[in-house]
């Protein structure tokens, strides 16, 4: 199954198909503009991902308002829609933004809406541009950044990341572990976490049952509970479904902490840390 299969990227395929299909038939370069940010530092990577694969050239321009080029071009907005703008031509041109979609329907029938971010429709786009591309492939774990980089988290549970994460890991993109499983994590990613206690709960893991596991676990977060961050929905992210790849030495919470550190606290190397981002992702498949 593709990423445009999945009924949360239904309101986008069609727009995301046609996008694929004028950019394999493109004139010349493409563009892609993103803006100096998170979101498109990381979209402009699995975009590059599927270009490289595919043999269509390109060039990277990230900048604080992106804005299309004289020729084919991919920009990157960051407000939220509830559809994709449609694809311009004469000049090709095509619009991702963050899109809110209808992303589960609950037992009771109710609908859970959340937000696809400019990330995850990139790698659906390049997913279908380059569905068998080697680098692209590698680059798959990332859809995640946008939803776990934003606010969703935060204050409820995420139905889009969930979706995602799910359709990864059942696609053998990602294995998903519980903290003590993890062999390397970064302590910033779990503020508050006793590290003598987690050392405790790593040396025993393996002689424990499923129920003392979870009784380990459950214990050694309770005492964030109570703390105003991180939320319940990304407590539990951190402490049972730690995304991991065959290869990495950390997963991919831990690898956005450091990331986000840098990005902050050092807003003059901001251009040089994206570069050196996406270039790391499109050799490694990983931050480096």
């Amino acid at each position: 199954m593709s990423l445009l299969d999945l009924p949360v990227f239904s309101t986008a395929a069609s727009v995301l198909r046609e996008a694929a299909l004028k950019l394999r038939t493109a004139p010349s370069s493409v563009t892609i503009a993103a803006p100096l940010d998170e979101d498109g530092i990381f979209a402009s990577a699995l975009l590059e991902a599927a270009l490289l694969d595919s043999g269509i050239p390109f060039q990277r321009r990230l900048r604080e308002n992106p804005v299309p080029a004289k020729g084919p071009s991919i920009v990157i907005g960051t407000a939220t829609v509830s559809q994709l703008k449609g694809i311009e031509s004469d000049p090709l041109c095509i619009h991702l933004a963050p899109l809110e979609v209808d992303a589960l329907i609950a037992s009771g029938g109710d609908t859970r809406r959340g937000v696809l971010s400019p990330i995850a429709l990139a790698a659906a786009l390049g997913n279908s541009i380059a569905p068998s591309g080697s680098i692209s492939r590698m680059l798959m774990p990332w859809i995640l950044t946008g939803n776990w980089l934003s606010e969703g988290l935060e204050h409820t549970y995420d139905p889009v990341y969930t979706v995602l994460r799910d359709y990864l890991a059942s696609e053998g993109h990602i294995r998903v572990f519980p903290m003590p499983e993890v062999p390397e994590i970064d302590p910033a990613s779990l503020p508050g976490i006793d590290s003598v206690a987690l050392g405790a709960v790593r040396n025993r893991w393996g002689q424990l049952d499923l129920e003392g596991r979870a009784q380990s676990l459950s214990h050694l977060l309770k005492p964030l509970l109570d703390s105003e961050l991180p939320s319940t929905a990304r407590l539990e992210e951190l402490g049972w479904h730690r995304v991991m790849v065959s290869g990495w030495e950390t997963d991919l919470a831990s690898q956005l902490v450091g990331f986000s550190k840098t990005w902050k606290d050092f807003p003059d190397g901001r251009r040089r840390q994206a570069s050196d981002t996406i270039d790391s992702l499109l050799r490694l498949g990983k931050i480096s």
